[in-house]
């Protein structure tokens, strides 16, 4: 069986690697927590949850599944652009967190009425007024930051040089278009217009998941360190960033 892209690395770069786990271990469980500052109720879940998605594609691809991985770091961006905004902009934190009301009425709107809960319903009515009347929940109303997420991440800095890699490549992979058939299928070759399953393997996909996931978690626990300091994560987060750059040849992006 070939070498997986994961197992050429963990072969090149095995201490380095060990180092970067460390660090998202220290950083993200442990007894971690969230501070008083009022948005770091929203900022510190969706870093942590940052952390649950690279295990997730890791997992992808262990398994060959690059492009799976490569999916997951679209909503890991996602989750660190929007921390980072609420880091910049705390007084938006309350138009993100009424989100979840707008979310679960779109939910709702599709399940029959009888198998509604009526609390949950009584709720979103009263957090939702076109739910309340009836109308349909539209996309348009998950606004709240006034932002494109590109926006957002240029914002914040260097992160969005990140964006052509970490957000649009990876949503080509999740909308039914043209990057996602022609990475799946190929043609016959004793008939052009026959397409089959591509034997090809994943290999670039996953090569970009790694590479992308590993920027976004060195930026993670750069936000983290502005809400908890700590000189043994401060330590051992420099060792990781030298490492990034012995291994990717370029600075990540925070």
């Amino acid at each position: 069986m070939d070498e997986t892209v994961q197992e050429e690395i963990a072969a090149k770069y095995s201490e380095e690697l060990e180092r970067a786990r460390e660090l998202m271990d220290l950083t993200f469980s442990r007894g971690a927590a969230s501070t008083d500052a009022a948005e770091d109720r929203v900022v510190f879940p969706l870093l942590v949850s940052c952390r649950d998605i690279i295990e997730e594609i890791l997992f992808a691809i262990r398994d060959g599944f690059g492009r799976a991985a490569l999916r997951a770091t679209r909503t890991m961006c996602e989750c660190l652009v929007i921390a980072r905004h609420l880091n910049l902009h705390p007084e938006k934190t309350e138009d993100f967190l009424n989100l979840f009301y707008i979310e679960w009425a779109k939910v709702y709107q599709d399940i029959p009425e009888v198998e509604r809960d009526a609390g949950m319903e009584a709720e979103i009515r009263a957090h939702v007024p076109r739910y309340a009347q009836g109308k349909r929940v539209r996309t348009t109303e998950l606004e709240w930051s006034g932002n494109h997420v590109y926006e957002m991440a240029k914002e914040a800095g260097s992160l969005a040089e990140l964006h052509s890699l970490v957000f649009t490549l990876a949503s080509a992979y999740i909308h039914p278009g043209a990057v996602l058939y022609l990475s799946s299928l190929s043609t016959s070759e004793q008939e052009e217009s026959v397409v089959k399953i591509s034997e090809k393997t994943q290999d670039a996909e996953a090569r970009h998941a790694l590479r992308g996931a590993h920027d976004l978690l060195l930026n993670a626990v750069d936000l983290r360190l502005k809400y908890a300091p700590s000189s043994a994560i401060d330590d051992l987060f420099c060792q990781c960033k030298d490492d990034f750059l012995r291994i990717w040849g370029y600075q990540p992006h925070i």
